[in-house]
């Protein structure tokens, strides 16, 4: 930003002048640091909390000495000109190709996901008891362990500091300019003619062809009951809170490539956004080839469509994952496999 205004006085006489310019501008620095915190909830991101100072600066440039200017007016100068028109003419020829094709495009309902819901008449809130069943074995490096401390909020503090500068000019003695004024004057007119073709394109035949975009059908099973005052859920073993795949090392993850022919939906039932919960829900529908949590507070429910085109999705690869070092372990996505493969594939490099 740069915002300059002139500001004049007269020191004394007709050849004497002083007359003061200023610029403002700014400049911003800022940094931020990591807080840790312990107990409570393990937050799956990272709360953001920003500090701002102003501070204002004045510095004054060395006087500057320049002569005052005069103008004087010279005897005019005529030029001679022949001017040029052009007239343009356009011509149409056509060419005419073999085959052309014209797109349409088609949905596919790969599958419908469900999920439950229950209900409550009397007015109970169960207490839930978890259980598990099979057993998971983790990738190499992966965090497993949920911490006793981790970073809980990122603080940012930035700094602006305006500047304004002062230039200040004293105007002694003359100088003359001289100014000399021009006309033009045409003779006459040499007329060019262009001429310009175009082609127009003709197809003999038109083949049609079908792209297909896929998505994903929803339903809620919503179920009335009675409820005891503790109910038990159980989950796969891949699905314990250390078994989803938070982290490797010390770095959380990213998502990385993407089956060509994936679809997604996003879940955001408060019950879900567990990735736990959410991994089971994979493991519950047919045809989940993957899962993805975490970031934003989603449950994301990934399939694979067929790519022959028949119905129905496929469990096959449907995205890869990497770790990223200004993520940290847990607070970034949280991945597992459905019927499908995921993969891990590394650092990203940053």
């Amino acid at each position: 930003m740069l915002l300059r205004i002139f500001a004049g006085i007269v020191a004394s006489g007709a050849l004497v002048r002083a007359t003061t310019s200023w610029s403002i501008s700014f400049k911003t620095e800022g940094g931020c640091s990591t807080a840790s915190g312990s107990g409570g909830t393990f937050p799956t991101s990272l709360p953001t909390i920003t500090t701002t100072s102003t501070i204002s600066t004045a510095i004054t440039e060395e006087e500057v000495t320049v002569p005052a200017t005069s103008t004087i007016t010279a005897d005019p100068v005529t030029t001679t000109t022949v001017s040029t028109q052009t007239i343009w003419f356009f011509t149409t020829s056509t060419v005419t190709v073999p085959t052309t094709t014209s797109w349409r495009g088609a949905e596919s309902i790969v599958a419908t996901v469900t999920w439950p819901s229950t209900v409550c008449t009397n007015d109970i809130t169960p207490s839930t008891v978890t259980e598990y069943t099979g057993s998971y074995t983790p990738i190499s490096g992966q965090v497993t362990t949920i911490p006793t401390s981790y970073p809980s909020e990122v603080l940012c503090a930035t700094g602006i500091t305006w500047l304004t500068y002062y230039f200040p000019t004293a105007t002694s003695g003359s100088t003359t300019v001289t100014s000399t004024p021009t006309s033009t004057v045409y003779t006459s007119t040499i007329t060019k003619t262009i001429t310009n073709s175009y082609a127009e394109t003709t197809f003999a035949t038109t083949v049609s062809s079908v792209t297909t975009s896929y998505r994903l059908a929803s339903s809620i099973v919503t179920t009335s009951t009675a409820c005891e005052a503790t109910t038990t859920t159980t989950l796969a073993a891949k699905c314990a809170p250390t078994s989803v795949v938070a982290g490797v090392g010390d770095h959380g993850l990213v998502s990385g490539r993407y089956a060509a022919n994936n679809t997604v939906i996003y879940l955001r039932d408060e019950k879900y956004i567990d990735p736990s919960l959410c991994c089971q829900l994979c493991q519950d529908n047919e045809g989940c080839a993957g899962m993805m949590a975490g970031i934003g507070g989603y449950c994301g429910l990934l399939y694979v469509a067929n790519p022959n085109g028949l119905p129905g999705p496929v469990c096959d690869f449907v995205f890869t994952y990497q770790t990223q070092s200004n993520v940290f372990p847990l607070q970034g996505l949280w991945v597992q496999s459905g019927c499908g493969e995921i993969d891990y594939t590394g650092s990203d490099g940053v």
